[in-house]
């Protein structure tokens, strides 16, 4: 049992979360850590790899699990959701949702940890690349299901002749989206063209780009090793328009290296669609009393990175896109200021 009666609220079981309970419930503090889903995982539940060492994510999510469940000071409540809180002396009273052991009494929480992830930018929303209208236009979260499919079953589906990937859907756009970078779609764009290439080398594959970000130990060499080993081509310039012909869907855009017009003809066309803040994330936000940036995404305290208020910490994406090692890494950061008040005497 915790050896201080002090107790941690984890929102939301993704590879941030998680990673948060584990290092508090080691710690041998008690945590109650609240997922809104019926499973726990996150998106780790919908990769079907990840970068850069292509690992699979669901014997990530299981080694975790099995993590978990040795540790008694942990609970975990799936399909649950906290629907208000207050804050007292020491922390926060706070009542949950779809939990019956604490729907009508609540619990007393000394600390919050908020690793409530993200949501994509609703690509529909640029009308000229046909998303919901033409067969085979597809965002990157649907694609990842598509690739799932194909590596489990490659023979016996026909493979496409031509698949292209747009980046930067959403982000660095002023006019339409968002004007920051979204982080994470240069490496996941790269992984999935790398995938199709690996599961159908005959498949022609583009990536159009505005600037490739690969900042991260083993992501340059990953970028690279998908353009020289898989051959995936790499078409500098935003397309202007996706359009039907004869069956198959035409690509145009100004490759602007080279300065000249491209018409390619695929398939199918992923958009890499910017991350975004989750509505549930400035709704906590308000709840707990924490700070959010103008977007909706969590904010630090000055010289406080991974502190949003009193008592207060977040991780992963809903402060800011990050891969699976990012969220991790934010997950033990908030682990270990959660841990360090709960060791002050008190």
């Amino acid at each position: 049992m915790s050896r201080t009666g002090k107790k941690a609220l984890i929102v939301g079981a993704g590879p941030a979360g998680i990673e948060a309970a584990l290092k508090i419930g080691r710690a041998g503090y008690e945590v109650m850590l609240v997922e809104k889903e019926t499973t726990p995982g996150g998106y780790l539940n919908k990769l079907c790899s990840t970068f850069p060492r292509w690992e699979d994510p669901q014997n990530l999510l299981q080694v975790k699990l099995e993590q978990l469940r040795a540790i008694p000071d942990i609970k975990l409540l799936t399909g649950s959701s906290v629907v208000s809180a207050r804050r007292t002396e020491r922390g926060f009273f706070v009542e949950l949702a779809g939990d019956s052991s604490t729907r009508d009494t609540g619990i007393e929480v000394a600390a919050v940890v908020l690793a409530t992830g993200f949501d994509y930018y609703d690509v529909r929303r640029y009308g000229e690349y046909g998303y919901g209208v033409y067969p085979g236009v597809m965002s990157a979260p649907e694609f990842e299901a598509r690739l799932k499919e194909w590596k489990n079953e490659p023979e016996q589906i026909e493979p496409p002749g031509a698949v292209a990937f747009i980046k930067c859907v959403g982000s660095r756009d002023r006019a339409k989206g968002y004007p920051y970078c979204s982080s994470i779609c240069c490496m996941y764009t790269a992984k999935q063209a790398a995938l199709v290439k690996e599961i159908f080398p005959r498949t022609a594959c583009y990536v159009f780009y505005m600037d490739v970000r690969a900042a991260g130990s083993g992501y340059e060499e990953f970028v690279r090793s998908t353009i020289e080993d898989k051959r995936v081509r790499y078409v500098r310039g935003r397309p202007a328009k996706v359009l039907p012909e004869g069956g198959r869907l035409q690509i145009r855009v100004e490759d602007t290296l080279m300065g000249t017009p491209v018409e390619i003809e695929v398939d199918m066309v992923v958009l890499a669609g910017a991350v975004v803040p989750r509505e549930e994330t400035v709704r906590l936000a308000g709840l707990f009393e924490a700070h959010i940036d103008r977007y909706g995404f969590l904010a630090s305290e000055p010289g406080q990175p991974v502190q949003a208020g009193e008592r207060v910490f977040f991780a992963g994406g809903c402060g800011f896109p990050v891969s699976i090692k990012g969220a991790q890494e934010q997950g033990a950061a908030a682990a270990a200021e959660v841990i360090a008040l709960f060791n002050q005497p008190g």
